[in-house]
């Protein structure tokens, strides 16, 4: 994968790391497809927008309902997806995000881990009822004060590039919701 930075934001996530030798790491991209779960396929896979359907409002009342129906049916199949993707966590492999974006994750480990480290990840983004599978690497493992566990800055060595746009849309989301949050508690302040 190519060395790209994109923005990282400060948020806590439900993560699964496995750590894995670097022999089970994917040789090829067809090899890395094939190892994707499919309901990491359908999640991102299906990334279903309306936006171009909003014509339909030009047909007038009954392309309202339509679009109506169409935003419900929606819903409901993002709800459906999210309970889905949430039997793909494990609880023996589970941690939590300290930051996230489109070219890293930091997050909680019981254990330091040497840099290289190859590790098998899927990432829950809720909020976008969507999940990423993908394989990274350890770059840094640092010990937490007050604490016996470490925090693993990693990179990602193998990801869709769908996944990544996931990635980044979910940081630029969590992102807003802390400046609207921020300006709300500013405003709440000066009253």
């Amino acid at each position: 994968m190519q060395e790209q930075q994109y923005f990282s934001v400060s948020h806590q996530l439900n993560v699964n790391i496995e750590v894995i030798e670097q022999a089970e790491l994917p040789q090829s991209h067809a090899e890395f497809e094939a190892s994707i779960p499919e309901p990491f396929i359908l999640a991102n896979g299906s990334q279903h927008s309306l936006i171009g359907l909003r014509a339909l409002k030009q047909l007038g009342e009954a392309g309202e309902q339509l679009l109506t129906y169409l935003q419900n049916q929606e819903q409901k199949l993002n709800r459906v997806l999210s309970y889905v993707l949430a039997q793909q966590d494990s609880p023996e492999h589970r941690t939590i995000s300290q930051l996230f974006g489109g070219s890293e994750i930091h997050c909680v480990w019981p254990q330091a881990l040497a840099k290289g480290q190859a590790l098998r990840l899927k990432i829950f983004l809720p909020e976008e009822s969507s999940a990423v599978f993908c394989y990274g690497e350890v770059k840094h493992s640092e010990a937490l004060a007050h604490s016996k566990e470490h925090l693993l800055e990693i990179s990602y060595s193998w990801i869709r590039e769908e996944d990544v746009e996931a990635l980044v849309r979910a940081s630029l989301h969590v992102q807003s919701q802390q400046l609207k949050a921020r300006a709300d508690a500013r405003q709440q302040a000066e009253k």
